[in-house]
């Protein structure tokens, strides 16, 4: 599983970011069976526009090849797109650090972000 956090730095004891598209930092983090955990990041170039930050950085991220975003907000935009194509989202409340956020997602005490469709 391959999963990108917003971030306020570029290693894992960097804060989660609560905003998605204006985050100045993606922090990539691929959880392979039986393989090292591999971490990289990626400076968010979104993150300075004027308009459409969000789905600029959703743009980015998804050329990525991840499985899951974690952040403290994705705007409906952003989501759409991961939506569409079957990224699950999962938001974040609270200041903690990207590798905290990563383990609260990998023992499964996050939960899925959803929209409702009337």
């Amino acid at each position: 599983m391959k999963t990108a956090i917003s971030s306020t730095g570029v290693d894992l004891e960097s804060r989660v970011d609560p905003r998605f598209g204006r985050a100045p930092y993606f922090i990539f983090l691929e959880d392979e069976p039986g393989a090292k955990l591999k971490v990289y990041s990626i400076e968010n170039t979104a993150s300075e526009a004027a308009a459409g930050a969000g789905t600029e950085a959703a743009q980015q991220v998804v050329r990525e090849k991840v499985d899951a975003v974690v952040s403290g907000a994705v705007g409906p935009n952003a989501f759409e797109i991961f939506e569409k194509l079957g990224i699950d989202v999962f938001p974040v409340q609270g200041d903690m650090t990207v590798g905290e956020a990563y383990e609260r997602l990998k023992n499964g005490s996050l939960k899925k972000m959803s929209i409702k469709r009337l």
